[in-house]
């Protein structure tokens, strides 16, 4: 199948899916609403938790990561946000996820202070009959991933986490299967020993974390279930089952029960918003994502003035459509008891090229300096961007001024330095490109993204 060939059906996909998708959205911090409810603490809490993310040829459908609620860094208890969903896929028969439900909260219950995020999924059913086969059938009841951080009156930190799940059937396989799965199958079949610990013994045990299921795709996990305390912050996080199906021509990637938090102190002067990514790509009339490249943020606290640091060589997108090299992210944060605080957050890229184009920019940087001084609210911020050379079919052009866009021709769009900030801090990206025709649908590209804010709340 070729490149474009697939990329369409993405697109498909991700069109069917949005009039198919049924999601039920209450407000965040539903319950953290009432101002009764709320306490200032002297912590900072964080929790990411998802039911449902899809994945089709590596390209991920923003419209499918539902039931994500999401705690972003606050000193409040009793903030409380749930989101629910059901998710089916129109192009693929082969998939439903039924009920999926997440919640976090940031809680203070009799001197024990913590945020808690938990993810149920009530069904899911994987296989069934396409284009007149009938597939291996995966059928899975109950799957509830919790994972919990806190600090105790006496003031040490600690964590929870847990991964269960009532049922699970695979059923209709061939006659040859791998041994792995045979394994699987004789722990579903026994009536002793826990079946939940025995079967993610088993997981965590084969190549990949992966178990492959002929005619269907493979069964496994994502991530780990881990936690560690310290004597200033805690973190939690569990495991996301990993369920791949390819029955239909297509790698369809559907990651469920991710549960993350983290709690930390000290944060006099607030809690820190600062992230960095290489790129977020939006494609398919806004209905598909690719983003992130190991997007990196800072905890609650910030870094306690280290500057933290992560590179990545080289980023193929899409088969090769855009390619990165030279990825980096630098970001620090620190604060002191006087309540100033300062950071920064900076993102690199050392190349970026789209051959379909024939465009080449070196040299992309991004860096957003936040400053807050003690006594007040209001965040000091300094922006700066940056290009070494753009080339476009083997030419160099000028280089653009701060806001300035460039026509590349046939409809492609260049803009430099794309700013959005507010009191509080900044975001920055150093480029934004709108290629009509690099996907169908077209794409926007953002890339050198760098955020900082330092929120008093």
């Amino acid at each position: 199948m070729s490149l474009k060939r697939a990329i369409a059906t993405l697109t498909v996909c991700a069109a069917g899916l949005a009039g198919a998708l049924v999601t039920t959205t209450p407000a965040d911090a539903s319950k953290g609403s009432d101002g009764d409810r709320l306490v200032r603490t002297n912590l900072g809490y964080k929790a990411v938790v998802y039911g449902t993310k899809v994945i089709i040829d590596g390209v991920e459908l923003r419209n499918a990561k539902e039931a994500f609620a999401q705690q972003r860094c606050t000193r409040f208890a009793g903030r409380d946000v749930l989101k629910n969903s059901t998710l089916s896929l129109p192009d693929n028969e082969l998939i439903k996820v039924s009920a999926a439900t997440s919640h976090t909260e940031t809680y203070a219950q009799d001197g024990l202070k913590g945020v808690r995020g938990v993810s149920t999924i009530a069904d899911l059913a994987l296989g069934g009959e396409f284009q007149g086969v009938q597939t291996p059938t995966v059928s899975l009841k109950g799957l509830t991933s919790v994972a919990d951080s806190s600090r105790k009156a006496d003031g040490t930190f600690g964590h929870q986490e847990s991964f269960t799940f009532e049922g699970l059937r695979i059923e209709n396989l061939p006659e040859q299967i791998p041994q792995e799965l045979q394994d699987l199958l004789d722990i579903l079949g026994s009536t002793t020993g826990d079946l939940v610990d025995q079967v993610l013994d088993l997981l965590t045990s084969v190549t990949g974390n992966t178990i492959e299921i002929p005619g269907l795709g493979s069964i496994g996990l994502a991530g780990v279930k881990s936690g560690h305390a310290g004597p200033h912050s805690a973190a939690s996080q569990t495991y996301a089952l990993r369920l791949l199906v390819d029955a239909t021509g297509h790698d369809t990637v559907v990651t469920l029960g991710r549960a993350r938090t983290a709690i930390s102190e000290p944060v006099p002067a607030g809690v820190f918003h600062s992230r960095a990514m290489g790129l977020e790509m939006f494609g398919g009339n806004d209905l598909l994502r690719l983003g992130g490249l190991q997007e990196q943020s800072l905890d609650c606290s910030g870094s306690n003035g280290k500057v933290r640091t992560h590179k990545i060589a080289d980023a193929r997108v899409l088969g090769g459509l855009v390619n990165l090299t030279g990825i980096e992210y630098r970001l620090m944060g620190d604060q002191s008891r006087n309540g100033s605080a300062s950071g920064f957050v900076a993102s690199r890229i050392g190349s970026l090229d789209i051959p379909s184009i024939g465009l080449v920019v070196d040299g992309i940087t991004s860096k957003v300096t936040m400053r807050k001084p003690q006594d007040t609210t209001k965040v000091e911020r300094v922006i700066s961007t940056g290009l070494a050379r753009i080339l476009l079919n083997g030419e160099e052009i000028e280089l653009p001024k701060p806001g300035e866009a460039l026509d590349l021709g046939d409809g492609n769009i260049l803009e430099y330095r794309v700013v959005k900030q507010n009191w509080t801090g900044a975001e920055v990206k150093a480029l934004r490109l709108t290629l009509p025709g690099l996907i169908p649908g077209g794409a926007i590209l953002e890339l050198g993204w760098a955020g900082g804010h330092i929120i008093p709340n």
